[in-house]
């Protein structure tokens, strides 16, 4: 993949909490401390949120919007009187919050002041093991209300992590991580998605990488095959016909829709779901805020 500039511009936004209408998960708010996502990885189906803003193709991963006010914008959010802090907000429902700008930016940490101040449920989701810099933090918001923390973690072959997620860390830094989280006594998840058909979504492989994670304290896994949205069949199909021309034909087969074939993803999910229970990865029930105001 050809590296680009990352060009960042920094905006000021109106409002910080987004619905999110999906009933399976166990939060219905989200936010985002920025808008596009350098990690640029190959699955992503975020990328069509800068079509919404008039960017070109492709910019996702390049143009980088800073939120400057973001923290400012959710303090206010969250003193209405009509908000409840025990709604679970995700933070990082498109964008990582611990992408490479935060390092330098900081408004993720800052976004965590606010959580702590009002004492609202928090779910993270996240592939950078920066997140442990506010490890203080997030100890801070575990001991006064609900945290929830989300590692992302596709795969264990890091040849193929640096294809499809070429600027995000290694798996070595992520179950590091994970295993850093468990020790703090931070509730961890992680999503093994997407696991990618006739690639990483072999049972075999599928059984490596819970071990791996269970081994490591992980909580619970969530696991699902790829699916498609806008730009992404087109980038995905491409990277195909470099890493196995062999495969685009059963592609073609498997994904008449942005959807995996349901006969084949029932097939993944049920042996991936079998995995899950025998390593006891499945506590479930810690995802979800069950405070009352």
């Amino acid at each position: 993949m050809t590296q680009q500039n990352t060009v960042y511009e920094h905006v000021q936004v109106k409002r910080m909490l987004h619905y999110v209408k999906v009933w399976f998960l166990p939060f219905k708010w989200g936010t985002n401390t920025y808008r596009g996502c350098e990690h640029n990885c190959l699955y992503c189906n975020a990328r069509y949120t800068h079509e919404y803003l008039g960017l070109p193709m492709g910019a996702f991963a390049h143009k980088i919007l800073v939120k400057d006010n973001a923290a400012e914008v959710l303090d206010k959010e969250f003193s209405r009187v009509t908000w409840r802090n025990n709604l679970t907000v995700n933070l990082a429902t498109v964008t990582d919050p611990y992408q490479p700008a935060e390092n330098r930016f900081k408004i993720t940490r800052r976004v965590l002041d606010v959580f702590l101040k009002h004492h609202n449920a928090l779910l993270v989701t996240t592939k950078s093991d920066l997140i442990l810099r506010d490890l203080d933090l997030l100890k801070q918001i575990g001991q006064t209300g609900f945290l929830n923390v989300t590692v992302t973690l596709p795969t264990l072959d890091e040849d193929l992590r640096k294809l499809i997620e070429p600027n995000a860390p290694s798996i070595e830094k992520r179950l590091r991580l994970i295993r850093e989280l468990h020790i703090a006594g931070i509730t961890t998840g992680v999503t093994a998605i997407p696991l990618l058909p006739y690639i990483s979504d072999h049972e075999k492989d599928v059984e490596s990488l819970i071990k791996a994670v269970a081994e490591k304290g992980a909580d619970y896994v969530v696991a699902d095959v790829l699916n498609f949205r806008g730009e992404t069949r087109t980038r995905y199909m491409s990277f195909l016909q470099t890493y196995d021309p062999t495969l685009i034909p059963k592609y073609e087969a498997l994904y008449p829709t942005n959807y995996c074939d349901n006969t084949y993803a029932r097939k993944i999910r049920q042996h991936t779901n079998k995995i899950i229970k025998k390593f006891e990865v499945n506590q479930y029930h810690k995802m979800y805020s069950f405070r009352r105001s």
